[in-house]
């Protein structure tokens, strides 16, 4: 294969599985790498002995197909025609190390504290550069497919259209892990934490209320999480106690502070039941019917099964560690399917 079909393949297969994978998920497309579904003119420049190599492709509305310009480089200057505006003050790239290919794309810089600014730069491009060994390894079609994954579930989760999202995610999980142990970080603090990382952490839901007011008369009481989920399954309502303290005493019933976390959440659900005209009408109307309740208390897993397979008083109590654990769950799972979904062999690497 030729480094035009390599990069025809390459893009095709990114933009087809980008397709697949943001299905029900459309309004995060804005938030996509530039040159990713768009039409595109990629600029390939490539050595006199063909060991080296440097692309730049950069999305253009007025295209009907991409467009592929292939020209020979001599020189450093021959490297900044094609990348330009960018600036290459390197070796050429047939002077890189062994299957050595780097890449660099959408680069941006924005005047801080004005959010209205014109940024200083917008580049919309991706460029590469390296030795030809190392640009067939990076433009493969196991590699698109890989890289679509990585790309889409950033974007969707918020993490960076430029991120690695394994590696951010693993990143969300160290750093939680790292801050239920530590006294500075006490339930507000968590809570921001897992509501920063909603999708990651708290079961499948449509919509977050976090720290959402109810009201009863003129009292007022504030629920940590209300998830609102797919159409025919209930509310849940979330509450989080700090990691400090245990859920059972060593008779196994439960600790008075989670008791009093199952006896919080029954007063917000009172709240709901007791004026639903104002907390459960309108856009809030699916907290009306059945709703599960779930605290989240304590550390470690040697409860685990006792906490899964049991509801107390009609309530659900897991520890942070569970949380954390079936979050890895989770990604696992989702991570699996879309492999599965783009017919790669399935990868669990949490």
């Amino acid at each position: 294969m030729n480094y035009e079909e390599a990069i025809v393949q390459y893009l095709f297969n990114i933009d087809s599985s980008l397709d697949m994978l943001s299905s029900h998920g459309e309004g995060k497309l804005s938030g996509l790498p530039s040159w990713v579904l768009q039409k595109r003119t990629i600029d390939i420049g490539v050595t006199e002995d063909n060991e080296g190599i440097v692309i730049k492709i950069t999305p253009d509305d007025n295209l009907e197909e991409d467009r592929i310009v292939l020209r020979t480089i001599r020189t450093t200057n021959d490297v900044n025609e094609i990348i330009a505006p960018m600036n290459f003050g390197g070796r050429l790239p047939n002077q890189a190390p062994d299957n050595s290919f780097t890449l660099i794309a959408d680069m941006s810089v924005v005047e801080t504290n004005n959010p209205l600014a014109v940024p200083v730069l917008d580049n919309r491009f991706m460029i590469g550069w390296g030795r030809s060994s190392g640009f067939f390894q990076r433009f493969d079609i196991v590699k698109a497919k890989e890289e679509a994954i990585s790309i889409w579930n950033s974007v969707k989760e918020d993490l960076g259209k430029n991120k690695n999202y394994v590696q951010e995610t693993r990143k969300v999980f160290e750093k939680f892990q790292a801050i239920i142990k530590r006294k500075a970080f006490l339930e507000r603090r968590i809570h921001r934490f897992v509501n920063e990382h909603q999708h990651i952490f708290l079961p499948s839901h449509k919509r977050c209320l976090f720290e959402h007011k109810l009201y009863l008369c003129e009292e007022i009481r504030k629920a940590d999480f209300i998830l609102e989920r797919e159409q025919g399954l209930p509310a849940i309502f979330v509450e989080l106690e700090s990691p400090v303290h245990n859920v059972f005493t060593k008779k196994y019933d439960l600790t008075a502070e989670a008791n009093h976390a199952g006896q919080q959440i029954s007063e917000w659900i009172q709240f709901v039941e007791n004026a639903p005209k104002r907390n459960a009408s309108g856009e809030y109307n699916f907290m009306t019917g059945p709703k599960e309740r779930m605290v989240i208390i304590g550390r470690g897993v040697e409860d685990k099964d006792r906490l899964i397979n049991t509801k107390y008083g009609g309530i659900t109590f897991w520890t942070y560690s569970i949380m954390l654990e079936e979050a890895k769950n989770r990604v696992n799972n989702l991570i699996a399917s879309q492999y599965k979904l783009l017919g790669l062999e399935e990868i669990r690497p949490f």
